[in-house]
């Protein structure tokens, strides 16, 4: 059972990444499970206002504040932890190097949208900014440039080149997340990444995620971290 930050950090870096809750699409371990001490079938995070829901909600943010753990949308749009150790792996195999003007060679190289460019430039000119804070000052306070917001977090996130920094009280409502580049928050693992061949970032991956399902095929592998067949075959040994 997690009942601290601690706790939690802890567990994170023993299974390397999880997931924040449950998903039948993602065979992976999740917090509020390991919180909870059971498995949890059909779980509704939005139906669930227990101790454990509320702790884990706050705790996605500090975390990674706090230097913990990563917290970002990063498997199929999903919540997800990484260990900083992990993140070091995921993050070679984004083809990031961890440098300050990634951002810029991305977009020069045509992998990221400008949409996405325009809000890293945005937090690299004005760092860590809460998410109406950073809306509106690239003037997308429209219906339409909120969807061009939401999609260029989503895709920065899938690139694991930001994060979420905490929470901010920006109207009355729910506390809004603040963003931060992952270069700037997590330098330690930046460095480490840019050591690291996609080969042994793969096989690390692998043989992690067999900690946790022993006999996974390389299909559901490759699947699951959308690699090629042959990537995740020769990640598992062949």
């Amino acid at each position: 059972m997690i009942r601290t930050i601690a706790q939690a950090a802890r567990y994170i870096d023993r299974v390397g990444f999880c997931l924040l809750f449950p998903s039948k699409k993602l065979p992976l371990p999740s917090l509020i499970e390991a919180s909870k001490g059971r498995a949890l079938r059909n779980y509704k995070p939005c139906a669930d206002w227990s101790d454990d829901f509320v702790r884990l909600w706050r705790w996605k943010d500090e975390l990674p504040r706090k230097r913990l753990a990563y917290y970002g949308k990063y498997f199929r749009g999903r919540g997800v932890f990484l260990s900083l150790e992990f993140l070091a792996y995921f993050y070679c195999l984004e083809g990031n190097h961890g440098t300050r003007d990634e951002y810029e060679r991305l977009y020069r190289e045509g992998k990221t949208t400008a949409d996405a460019h325009v809000v890293c430039t945005a937090l690299v000119e004005r760092g860590p900014q809460a998410t109406l804070e950073l809306r509106y000052g690239l003037g997308w306070e429209a219906k339409r440039g909120n969807r061009r917001f939401k999609r260029a977090l989503l895709e920065l996130q899938q690139r694991l080149l930001i994060v979420h920094w905490g929470t901010k009280a920006e109207t009355r409502a729910w506390e809004s997340a603040v963003y931060q580049l992952t270069a700037r928050a997590f330098p330690k693992a930046m460095r480490a990444a840019a050591k690291l061949s996609p080969d042994v970032a793969r096989q690390q991956i692998a043989a992690q995620y067999r900690k946790h399902r022993a006999h996974a095929k390389p299909q559901e592998v490759a699947r699951l971290f959308g690699w090629s067949r042959a990537e995740a075959e020769e990640a598992l040994g062949g």
